[in-house]
């Protein structure tokens, strides 16, 4: 009996000593691996997001990171987080800062961080999404049925009107272009000009009075309560809501739809081909000064004249378009981009010509020439100046090398043969660099085992008994080619 009322104690202590050493302040029993908690977050509109969480790091965390993903972006940024500790517990700080225009209200913003080993592998936490908003105002909210809207000046009826505006443009256009939105869409309705600019950002144009973000679904527009009767906004509403529509029905991973077509279809439906835009397009036509589409393909100009210039013309084609193929065609070009095909390859498909012969119809019915490009031009032909012929060719390099002259039979040798013989100037030159370099290693060499041997002779004499060769520091004498050398 005293024998098993020993050995139960002895396994008393063994689990004892098991279980705490996984209580919390276990230290030496089993070690802890790296780890990293999910990140809290602190957002300053106009600012930063700040993230804070904290780490256990151990010898083989070589570096510590965060990763964040923009709603609406297909990329993620990632960043060094600092940090002093290498073993223990360690906070973790990063400011992800957004001032105006870089990231825009109603995003979502995803964090982790993450720690990589020098074994290549990584330990990432658990991740943390903050909702990034304008919490400058208190917002009112009225939902429709595609649309929310939000604004803060105004009443009850500037947010229905507003309202009624939005979802009526998504239903029509929606409706003609075959697609269904599901996806909620939020409006938000600035009555100051200025916290508007604040939010689209110092780099957009003076002229803007609303943006839509198809990548985060949400239509940013100024207008003032006392405009919501006015007919500018019964066009900016549509036209706006309109871009989120198109981005639907023409979402795919490979090739987005040239900007002309784009805005073209959303002034073509929100105003028609009007008479401004008309004189626009006849007046240019007039002066010579119309733009090819192809310039107007990724970012309309910046000057006032020409980005309005680039609208008319924008629209001016697509009112050709549905004019010559019907409205059938249209709604055939814009879904045909889903598939990711290329420009050419959607506009043969649904009109049996691509952009360069629809280009050059449209041009015709308008009157207007070809537009002369601009850009870079090819050089003219013929020999270049004199003062363009740049640095001679460096010796030896064959691209640059001259054409060795043939011979005229008056310089022929003996025997009619000619002998293209090598640059003997240039060969001579070469040879006495080589030889002079030979000469001069040769004598350094020389000085240098003779010196080698004069100190070895006077250390052989001078020094005491017992004492190392290595005694001899070089620097405190002999020939400085040596020391050089």
């Amino acid at each position: 009996m005293t024998t098993i009322r020993r050995r139960l104690g002895a396994l008393t202590l063994v689990v004892i000593a098991l279980v705490a050493g996984f209580g919390p302040g276990a230290t030496g029993v089993l070690a802890a691996g790296p780890f990293v908690t999910a990140p809290t977050a602190t957002v300053t509109f106009l600012e930063s997001i700040s993230f804070s969480g904290s780490a256990t790091l151990t010898p083989d965390v070589m570096r510590v990171e965060i990763v964040l993903d923009l709603e609406g972006s297909t990329r993620s940024v990632v960043a060094d987080v600092q940090t002093r500790a290498v073993n223990g517990v360690a906070p973790l700080s990063y400011i992800f800062e957004t001032p105006s225009g870089t990231l825009m209200p109603n995003t979502d913003v995803t964090a982790r961080f993450r720690l990589a080993l020098r074994d290549g592998s990584s330990v990432t936490g658990l991740p943390a999404t903050v909702h990034y908003d304008d919490t400058r105002f208190e917002w009112r909210t009225l939902r429709g049925e595609f649309v929310t809207v939000h604004w803060v000046d105004g009443g009850a009826a500037f947010g229905k009107r507003a309202g009624s505006i939005a979802d009526d443009a998504v239903s029509a256009v929606s409706t003609l272009l075959g697609v269904t939105e599901r996806d909620p869409i939020d409006f938000y309705v600035y009555g100051d000009r200025m916290a508007f600019y604040d939010v689209i950002g110092p780099s957009a144009r003076e002229n803007v009075g609303g943006e839509a973000h198809p990548d985060i679904r949400t239509l940013f527009a100024n207008i003032e309560p006392s405009a919501v009767d006015s007919p500018w906004v019964g066009s900016v509403i549509p036209h706006e809501l309109t871009h989120l529509v198109f981005d639907t029905a023409v979402a795919n991973p490979y090739h987005y739809p040239p900007r002309w077509l784009n805005e073209g279809i959303a002034v073509y439906l929100a105003d028609g081909y009007g008479p401004g835009d008309r004189s626009a397009v006849k007046g240019a036509a007039a002066a010579g000064s119309i733009m090819p589409l192809q310039a107007l393909s990724d970012q309309f100009p910046t000057s006032r004249d020409r980005f309005s210039l680039a609208y008319s013309e924008s629209v001016s084609a697509m009112w050709y378009l549905v004019d010559r193929y019907g409205p059938d065609a249209m709604v055939r070009l814009v879904r045909s981009y889903a598939g990711g095909v290329s420009d050419d390859e959607a506009f043969t498909a649904a009109l049996g010509l691509d952009v360069a012969g629809f280009e050059a119809a449209w041009l015709k019915t308008i009157g207007a020439a070809v537009p002369e490009p601009y850009g870079p031009q090819a050089a003219p032909a013929g020999p270049l100046p004199s003062d363009w012929a740049g640095a001679p060719a460096r010796p030896g390099t064959v691209e640059n090398a001259p054409t060795p002259a043939t011979p005229t039979p008056s310089e022929l040798p003996a025997g009619g043969a000619a002998t293209v013989l090598p640059d003997l100037p240039m060969l001579a030159l070469v040879l006495a660099i080589a030889i002079a370099g030979l000469s001069l290693l040769a004598r350094r060499r020389r000085g240098l085992d003779g010196d080698l041997l004069s100190m070895e002779v006077e250390a052989a004499v001078e020094s005491p008994p017992g004492a190392e060769a290595d005694d001899f520091a070089p620097g405190e004498g002999g020939d400085e080619d040596a020391v050089d050398q």
